[in-house]
């Protein structure tokens, strides 16, 4: 920031098109090579795990190789982190000749990397061929998979968010304000949030401020940043208007300004809630401080993201962490068995107990979301109180143009320039980017 799967018994050989699973095949990215994918035996065998994110090595064996091992004895886990050095990054790996069984990344950039790199792997067959049900999962989560990669099945999600409002009670309760509800619209929250914007003895206080970077990469309208179609950013679409108005409408506060001033120009953030209780409510990940072991050294609560009028009932969209196997995989069976343990109903259950979203729609484990959390006490079903918006594609150049328009936001935060200028421009902008882009 600002920063009951089907049980697989009895894996047998399955020919699938991609990079060569099997002694003597073509493992070269692409090669579309069909070969044989050996079942997976009990032999000792090291699976090799690279996370495009850079997982902390603390984290991933607490979340994922702990949990991998115990459940398969004869599997050692091999954990490639990007951030030990530019030999570690993807491409240098692929280079190289570096075995990479299963690889994990965001859904921002997950679609543009394996193309790019020419690793994509389609699982439909070996799905097909297990009987492993994808209607177990959020709906939205597999629509992208296959929308995003034409189709096919690069990968599936392990992980996933949503958006949620995370607000400082002990500064409504100083300042008199109700507390937030679920199922609350968004002009609900703004008149809230006004109420908020105050200064306290010489602390100055701003209402609400929403993560820009999440608010709209997992906006209601599943607006893309840029049109897969035409490869032009759609920022003349007028629900881009609705898009940032969670954004720009608590900042048209003088004391939010006066906030900024004191940030040097910047939106207030993360910081500002957690660390300094100068923000009362902020919009961000819904799994934000419930997965944190680290106390919130005040009292505080969550409540469901706000809707629209055009949309009611439907919150954000899904943030999802898609697994996924490349082509270049020399263990695909090993890795599919074990992508089918990290999505089954036992590990999914204790991912929610701990805090985590669940990627499936079974209501027993969303039920279950952050009970062997510290914060068991919250209002943690307001992660899951809409329906989540579908996930809106994601063609390679989709950064380009969302950087393009994060920069307009202070100086539209601030009045200094109108939204359709700043529109226009953000687009001016991102058409050069992505004409400049390497193709």
């Amino acid at each position: 920031m600002r920063k009951g799967i089907v049980i697989l018994a009895g894996f047998v050989s399955v020919a699938i098109l991609g990079g060569c699973a099997g002694k003597g095949g073509d493992t070269s990215p692409g090669s579309g090579q069909q070969s044989a994918v050996p079942a997976p035996s009990k032999e000792p065998i090291e699976l090799s795990i690279y996370s495009a994110g850079g997982t902390k090595l603390e984290e991933f064996n607490a979340n994922y190789a702990e949990h991998i091992k115990k459940k398969f004895p004869h599997i050692s886990i091999k954990y490639i982190n990007p951030r030990d050095g530019e030999a570690n990054k993807y491409e240098n790996l692929i280079m190289t000749g570096v075995n990479v069984d299963l690889y994990y990344e965001s859904v921002g950039t997950f679609f543009a990397t394996l193309p790019r790199t020419k690793t994509e792997f389609d699982l439909t067959p070996m799905i097909k061929q297990y009987n492993a049900d994808l209607n177990r999962f959020e709906p939205t989560l597999i629509d992208a998979i296959k929308q995003n990669g034409k189709g096919q099945v690069w990968g599936l999600p392990v992980t996933t968010n949503g958006m949620s409002l995370y607000y400082n009670k002990d500064l409504f309760d100083k300042f008199g304000v109700p507390y937030l509800k679920d199922g609350m619209t968004w002009d609900q929250v703004y008149e809230v949030a006004d109420k908020l914007n105050r200064n306290d003895g010489g602390k100055t206080v701003a209402g609400m401020a929403i993560s820009p970077s999440h608010s709209t990469r997992m906006n209601p309208f599943s607006l893309p940043f840029v049109d897969p179609q035409t490869m032009k950013p759609t920022f003349g679409d007028e629900r881009w208007k609705k898009v940032l108005e969670p954004i720009l409408r608590p900042a048209e506060h003088s004391g939010y300004r006066t906030k900024m001033d004191q940030l040097e120009g910047k939106l207030p953030y993360s910081g500002e809630w957690l660390n300094k209780q100068e923000l009362a409510i902020f919009g961000v990940f819904s799994d934000w401080q419930v997965v944190s072991p680290i106390p919130v050294p005040f009292n505080w609560d969550l409540a469901s993201y706000p809707t629209t009028k055009e949309l009611p009932g439907v919150g954000s969209q899904q943030y999802p962490v898609y697994w996924a196997i490349p082509a270049i995989s020399k263990h695909k069976a090993q890795a599919f068995e074990v992508l089918q343990y990290l999505v089954s109903d036992e590990y999914q259950m204790e991912l929610s107990k701990r805090g985590g979203m669940t990627v499936l729609n079974n209501p027993d484990i969303r039920k279950a979301f952050g009970q062997n959390s510290p914060n068991r006490d919250k209002n943690l079903g307001a992660a899951y109180y809409n329906k989540f918006a579908p996930i809106s594609p994601k063609p390679e150049v989709d950064k380009l143009a969302e950087n393009a328009l994060m920069g307009k936001l202070p100086d539209l935060a601030y009045g200094k320039i109108d939204i359709n200028t700043a529109l226009r421009q953000a687009a001016e902008e991102a058409n050069k980017a992505i004409e400049q882009a390497p193709r």
